[in-house]
């Protein structure tokens, strides 16, 4: 009787060897696809970047010649030279930031007789607001629309992106959910520029104050202000009115997943956007 009791512990014993080892074995293994896969995403965040700098590399070294030697270039006749901008900018404006190709060649345009300076800095600044545009919508943001007088300021709340309400368990149909409260004051209005105060966050006494010019010829995916908490956004100008002092502004948030020209996220922050992704 006490050998069949001693057998039976034995089996069990074993059985329950088997059973740990088994249990061991399904932890490790799932730890080492945990891993692995934590590996991958890692490998396709670095590949991403990395192709995505290369070819901007590749891109910038292609193109800095034909800019300084066709744009840029005053015995290259100013007319010419707006036509290949305009060429230019239809192709590549989402990959390089073409303000100060625009302000030379504005400069050389006023050189000439009334009219065809006229012309020409009329060229321009269509070219620039199709770009703005373009870049708008390439960001799919929510827009901010306002009319503002000199001296007037303007509270805008950014509201906050779906991704950031639905993280914290809020409701995206709230409309008091926002990132961020700026206000703009409108300090001076030119033909093609306006100058502003932009108070980032006012309520807070960590708000930040900025004051900068905000022109046609700036586009929002090269003339942003990106924010400590990774938020970032853009202010566009759409009309001036030199009689009314009145400017039309375009004030928007960026998706946070939006990598804009320049900007290296870190390892982090890929990975937290292929998850996204997935």
């Amino acid at each position: 009787m006490a050998e069949q009791k001693r057998d039976s512990i034995v089996r069990w014993a074993q059985v329950g060897a088997t059973l740990f080892l088994g249990v061991v074995g399904l932890i490790f293994t799932y730890v080492i696809d945990v891993q692995q896969e934590k590996n991958r995403s890692n490998q396709m965040a670095v590949q991403i970047m990395s192709q995505r700098e290369q070819s901007e590399i590749d891109f910038r070294q292609k193109m800095f010649g034909v800019l300084v030697t066709e744009l840029l270039d005053p015995k290259v006749d100013v007319r010419e030279r707006v036509t290949r901008l305009k060429l230019f900018q239809h192709n590549f404006h989402d990959i390089f930031n073409g303000r100060a190709l625009f302000d030379v060649l504005e400069k050389d345009a006023r050189s000439l007789p009334k009219r065809e300076r006229d012309d020409l800095i009329h060229d321009l600044v269509s070219l620039a607001k199709e770009v703005t545009v373009a870049q708008e919508f390439l960001v799919g943001a929510r827009f901010n629309i306002n009319t503002i007088k000199k001296g007037d300021s303007l509270i805008v709340p950014l509201k906050k992106l779906e991704e950031d309400i639905h993280e914290h368990g809020g409701n995206h149909k709230n409309d008091s959910d926002y990132s961020h409260v700026i206000i703009i004051k409108l300090l001076e209005v030119k033909e093609n520029a306006v100058e502003i105060e932009v108070i980032i966050n006012a309520e807070n006494t960590e708000s930040l104050r900025l004051e900068f010019e905000v022109s046609y010829f700036d586009a929002p995916l090269t003339d942003n202000t990106l924010l400590p908490d990774k938020h970032r956004f853009a202010i566009t100008l759409k009309e001036t009115n030199m009689k009314t002092q009145e400017a039309t502004l375009n004030v928007f948030e960026f998706p946070a997943d939006f990598i804009t020209t320049g900007y290296r996220p870190s390892i982090r922050e890929a990975n937290k956007m292929i998850n996204n992704i997935q």
